[in-house]
């Protein structure tokens, strides 16, 4: 039996990803901190599909709780076929503003805890037999360019971009292959922590995506083994030419046009 298992699957991306992969796999675990909400979505699946469907609350903030769900998984299902590393938060706001606390949940959600759980993963993963196990990392355009008000947030994206390639070089014989999805702003509640004003939502606009669109992104990558997907593709771009040009790159993102923040 085939077992994918999603973090942040309670609501928006996670939740899309889930609901699209319920005729997938035969099990499907959705893990997240609001048990009311991941029966909400295990309720979208099971409507689409006929797996079954586990709902697991962990706070990837919390080591313990991380290692029991990394237990639970081990002991009543053994192996995993799909890894979506997909919960995540930030804060757009000034490093002068932000708290220790925000910092350390901002590392420990996005980064040290899905470094933990993908090690407890590992295992169940690692020379699967037949085809190729999967691990997809959600990072975000902001761990290529970050902007002005993003340093923890765009720091620990790095962080998961860089993590995502190391890994890959590492399992690259232990038929496990890992894909970095790496989108801009989204129609999700994500902003509703970031940015509780809508200011900055308001004014990236034109370049929000959508929820089920980076959810399709994710199947393609898996299907067609691709090792990164940037979307929309103009900031994928962007983000070349950032790296090519750095120093005009800095006067661009921190534009009145750029930095909506």
């Amino acid at each position: 039996m085939t077992t994918a298992v999603i973090t942040g699957a309670g609501s928006g991306l996670g939740q899309k990803i889930a609901i699209l992969n319920s005729t997938h796999y035969d099990n499907l675990v959705l893990i997240g901190r609001n048990s009311e909400k991941l029966n909400a979505t295990a309720e979208k699946c099971i409507v689409k599909g006929e797996n079954r469907v586990f709902c697991l609350a962990c706070d990837l903030t919390n080591e313990e709780q991380i290692r029991q769900t990394g237990a639970w998984i081990d002991s009543h299902l053994g192996t995993v076929d799909l890894l979506v590393n997909n919960a995540g938060l930030g804060y757009f706001e000034s490093l002068l503003s932000q708290s220790f606390e925000q910092i350390e949940r901002t590392f420990a959600t996005d980064l040290t805890g899905m470094i933990k759980f993908t090690r407890l993963m590992l295992p169940l993963m690692v020379d699967h037999v037949g085809e190729a196990a999967d691990i997809v990392n959600i990072a975000s355009i902001a761990g290529k360019i970050a902007t002005a008000k993003t340093t923890t947030y765009a720091s620990a994206k790095f962080g998961v971009i860089g993590f995502s390639n190391a890994l890959r070089l590492e399992m690259y014989d232990r038929n496990i292959r890992v894909h970095t999805i790496n989108p801009g702003p989204m129609d999700t509640n994500f902003f509703s922590i970031a940015d509780p004003s809508g200011k900055y939502l308001k004014g990236v606009q034109q370049f929000v995506i959508n929820a089920n669109q980076v959810a399709e992104l994710v199947n393609k990558a898996i299907i067609e083994n691709l090792r990164e997907v940037n979307v929309p593709k103009i900031m994928g771009v962007g983000a070349i030419m950032y790296t090519l040009f750095p120093k005009m790159g800095d006067l661009i993102v921190n534009s009145p046009l750029i930095n909506r923040k």
